[in-house]
């Protein structure tokens, strides 16, 4: 979403003859908006204007009736009507599938009050959205948005600002973008990545996972929560040495000037292409060295541990540990 500044208006002084009998023109119509439409016979849109008014949208069904309400003037478009008597209202009767919104430029709202799954796009702005209880796909855009999906297996995006994005109920993908975000998966499996920024990523309930952006080179410091469940951070794209352990001392995870903090509440801990150093805990680990001579030691509690491709060196330490033997050098490990 791009900023579109409003155009000022320069009003004129103009003189004007009124002659007898001269009606006054009328007040010029309040500006439209938005229009709600219905797309491909089952799809009901709403569509702003860009940069004529900040929104307020709640979107209601009651059977085959789809009602999207905001808080300024909107039209109604092909398939819809307008509610009489009200300007900032239209309803949609067709045999509804998904919802679309696009929003404009402005700190914006809009809320799903429908069984329907929504697409929507923010634009810029700081936005507030929230989507339903099936499958939504929710992207801020521009500005410090804050995001819920709530039920259903979410899709959520941003780009721009220092976001707050929730996934709620169900298996969610959220992704923030190029600020400070604080990602929340809620209860299900979750997949997580920050992005660029120095992020706080809490996973919830449930086997989650946090990938640490793709850029091999670019690299910030995020803090990672698991939660209840199998949670595993992933560093598969950093070709630079990776050392990690979930111990949650601060800033001492990722490549070296990442600062990264893993959560004791990590069970599962992934490295990148070079020579990696993974430390386990007092609890039951997983530790997978990927490529390179890694280093890894599983200290105590019954561990998982691979090394992968290279020369690598694994320890299981104290208790009952099961590692991956190949061509490594292998010590304390009761099973292979």
């Amino acid at each position: 979403m791009r900023r579109f500044p409003l155009s000022a208006r320069l009003v004129l002084p103009v003189a004007v003859t009124i002659t007898a009998g001269a009606v006054a023109a009328p007040a010029q119509a309040a500006t439209i908006a938005g229009t709600v439409s219905v797309e491909r016979s089952t799809i009901v849109a709403y569509v702003a204007e860009l940069g004529t008014a900040r929104h307020n949208v709640s979107i209601t069904r009651s059977g085959r009736t789809v009602t999207v309400d905001d808080s300024v003037p909107l039209k109604a478009g092909k398939g819809c009507v307008a509610v009489s008597g009200d300007r900032t209202k239209a309803r949609c009767t067709l045999n509804p599938t998904w919802l679309r919104v696009v929003l404009g430029g402005y700190n914006d709202v809009l809320v799903n009050r429908t069984d329907l799954s929504m697409t929507a796009n923010g634009g810029a702005g700081n936005d507030r959205i929230t989507g339903g209880p099936k499958r939504d796909i929710l992207t801020g855009n521009l500005g410090a948005d804050a995001i819920w999906g709530l039920g259903g297996n979410d899709t959520i995006e941003d780009v721009y600002g220092g976001n707050a994005l929730s996934g709620g109920d169900g298996d969610d993908t959220i992704m923030g973008g190029w600020g400070n975000d604080r990602l929340y998966g809620g209860n299900g499996d979750d997949e997580l990545n920050g992005f660029l920024g120095n992020d706080i990523e809490d996973g919830g309930p449930g086997a989650d996972h946090f990938s640490q952006n793709d850029d091999p080179v670019r690299s910030d410091a995020d803090a990672f929560v698991g939660g209840p469940g199998l949670d595993y951070v992933s560093y598969r794209f950093r070709t630079k040495p990776v050392t990690a352990d979930a111990d949650a001392v601060r800033g001492d995870d990722g490549v070296p000037g990442e600062h990264d903090t893993i959560g004791t509440s990590v069970e599962a801990i992934e490295g990148g292409h070079g020579n990696d150093r993974l430390i386990g805990t007092s609890r039951s680990d997983y530790l997978y060295g990927l490529e390179g001579n890694d280093v890894i030691n599983g200290y105590a509690g019954n561990d998982f541990l691979f090394g992968g491709a290279g020369r690598d060196s694994v320890n299981g330490g104290v208790g009952t540990d099961q590692c991956e033997r190949g061509g490594d050098t292998v010590v304390g490990c009761e099973a292979s």
